[in-house]
This record gives structure tokens, sequence and C-alpha cells, in this order.
């Protein structure tokens, strides 16, 4: 067995890898068209076929049609591995707890409520003495196993071969637009501070429209390797070249992964303009006519914004990497648009830790772990 494990990351790694090598019931390449079919304009009709398969996601992609809103790809992956782990265990009793209420047994209720879990499906055997239990919930764990009869515990994440282990949203910068560190962002996300400390002074103003990806090999490793320590992951579970489910400690991301770090000066979240006097000088110096609240600008100097999801849709206009407005806020006529400013949003930096099993095998990992 490999070094400097818990006791706990220890016996699930045994108990996983005496199980039958098993494929994932949806592979990357699988996923992947899933995805290109679950967000076109068509919409996926062979739904009952893939509830066979996993009827998580089947009802994760029914809720997207009902509203309107594009699944993200990385829900496809925690779905197929939580099935493909609730296969080799010999779960077969699925409960669907957005639809409908399940009373949990104490542990699962303690497990939950320590490790900010919010239980969206659960899979279990027939007498209901071993639950594996799929979440969601901001900052918390994607997956727990619980065993009644043996009464233990064991918290999992999920990731795809390529994905970010979490990207918070950074403090916002003041109108300077320079990097902001705050205590209270340290105390909640600690193994930033050395990739933080890395890019001191940066300016993302000076950088936007470009992600930024100069930090040591320690402070990324740190970054990645402390994030499952605070969201008190025992195991990882992906999948290797091969498509097979594979598990491995998630504090040694680092022997089976190249990691990389990363901060975007426009991240996925955005929010009412934080800095209206540098929105006002970018506006200014693309030639925009103000009256009052109203701003006219010539077309020409946007970039259009589309949906998430790859339907080529319009959402929006581009005043900068960092400044958008929505369509619908705006009037477009000929060669020209104007929106309110007050309407205008400015997207939040961001940091994360990613990570990348690019030869990852299940023989090697489990010839590691298991003597």
């Amino acid at each position: 067995m490999g070094s400097n494990l818990t006791n706990d990351q220890a016996k699930v790694l045994r108990a996983f890898y005496a199980l039958p090598v098993t494929k994932v019931v949806y592979d990357k390449s699988a996923r992947t068209e899933l995805w290109k079919r679950a967000t076109a304009k068509n919409k996926i009709t062979n739904l009952s076929l893939i509830e066979t398969k996993s009827p998580a996601l089947a009802h994760q992609i029914t809720k997207s049609y009902e509203n309107g809103n594009n699944i993200q790809s990385a829900v496809f992956s925690e779905c197929s591995y939580a099935q493909t782990l609730a296969n080799m265990l010999s779960l077969s009793t699925f409960v669907n707890c957005l639809e409908r209420s399940f009373s949990f047994p104490s542990l699962a209720n303690r497990i939950m409520s320590n490790n900010n879990l919010v239980p969206r499906y659960v899979y279990m055997n027939n007498s209901g003495t071993k639950l594996l239990i799929q979440a969601g919930g901001h900052d918390g764990i994607d997956c727990a196993y619980i065993s009644l009869e043996d009464n233990v515990a064991y918290t999992i994440e999920f990731k795809e071969p390529s994905a970010k282990t979490s990207e918070p949203d950074l403090p916002k910068y003041k109108e300077d637009g320079k990097l902001l560190v705050t205590s209270a962002f340290l105390a909640k996300y600690p193994q930033f501070k050395e990739m933080l400390d890395d890019q001191e002074g940066l300016n993302f103003f000076n950088v936007m429209g470009n992600n930024i990806h100069d930090f040591r090999d320690e402070s990324i490793d740190i970054a990645v390797s402390n994030n499952y320590l605070e969201k008190f992951a025992d195991v990882i579970c992906t999948e290797d070249v091969n498509g097979y489910l594979v598990m491995i400690p998630a504090n040694q991301v680092s022997l089976w992964a190249n990691l990389e770090g990363e901060i975007r000066p426009a991240g996925r979240n955005h929010y009412k303009v934080w800095t209206p006097k540098a929105l006002n000088r970018f506006l200014k110096e693309k030639g925009a006519v103000f009256h009052l609240n109203k701003v006219t600008i010539a077309t020409r100097f946007l970039e259009m914004r589309t949906e998430r999801g790859g339907n080529g849709r319009i959402s929006g206009y581009k005043i900068n990497p960092l400044f958008f407005v929505h369509l619908k806020d705006c009037t477009v006529k000929e060669s020209e648009i104007t929106f309110d400013i007050n309407k205008v949003q400015q997207l939040n930096p961001t940091i994360a830790g990613k990570i990348f099993f690019k030869e990852l095998t299940y023989n090697s990992v489990k010839r590691y772990y298991i003597n």
C-alpha cells in the first residue's frame, strides 16, 4: 500500500481494487457526443435508453430542457462515474432526491452536514445498508459512500481526465485593476496563498483577454493537494486512458497527473460593475457617446457574446474581455448599439488548480497501492 495514506484511504482503496475492473458507463468520447446533442437545438429523443444506463444523467438532461439552461459537461461525468461506482458495488436501487423526499440514516446525515453535501441522487442495496450519495452544493464534495453494516463512510470527488480542482472567485479588485488578496479569502481558500504570492502586483486591466499560468510548481502542487484537504475528500475517481474507472488518494494527485495553475481575469461569474471609472474610460476610448445613463457606441467596437453550450446564439455584446451587456438590455439600430450603463456587467477573476490525467492506467494505480 502506498505511503502517507489515512486509514480510511487505505481501506477504501483496498475495497475498490478488490472489485472487478469496470469501464465507465459513458466514457469521455460518448459523453462529449451526448453533451453536444443535449445542448443542440434538437433535443435527445432516446432518453429512455440513457435512463437505463444512468437515470441521474437522464434526469439532469430533462431538467435542462425544462428550465431552458444548457447542462454543464461536468454533470455528464459526475453522473457517469457515480453510476459506474454504484454498479461495481451492486447498488441497484436508485432514488432521485430532487423529485422525492428520502429519509437518511443518522450516519449519512452527519456525513452530509459535515461536508456541505446536498444529496441529489442515492444508489443503494436492497436492504438500504449501503448507500452511495451523489451530491451538489457550494464548496461541498461530490459523493459519499456509506456502509451502515461496517459503520464507515468515505468521501469522494469525481474529476474528468482534464479538470479543475476548484475555481473560486477572487476578491474584486479596485479601480486600479490590481490583484487584491484579502484575509477573508485566504481564510476560506488557504491552498491558493502561494499561487497568489507568485502573482503579486498583477494588474487585470493590463492582462485582460489572457489567462495567467506563470506559477511555481510547488505553488500549484499545494493548491491542488490542499484543495481536497479543505473539502475533506478521501479519494478521487476518474477514468484512465482505456475508459476504466480509477480511484486515487485525493492528497496524491501530483503522483498521477500533470498540474497547472490558472488565474482568469474574466471568470464565469458576473456582477454589477464595481469599477465604474474604469468602465467609463474604456467606453470613451471606443468613442462612446453618453447621454445621462444611456450609452451609444458603434457596433464595430463591440464583440458579440454567445451563449454557453456551443449553440452559437448571441447573448450580448462585449465592451472588452471584462465588461459586457446582455442583448436584452441593448437597442440595436443600424450600425449603433444603445444601452443603459447601469445594465453593464463585470466578470469576476478566478483562480484554479488544473489536473491532467493524460497517461493514467488502472493497472499502474492498482499495482502502486495494492501489494
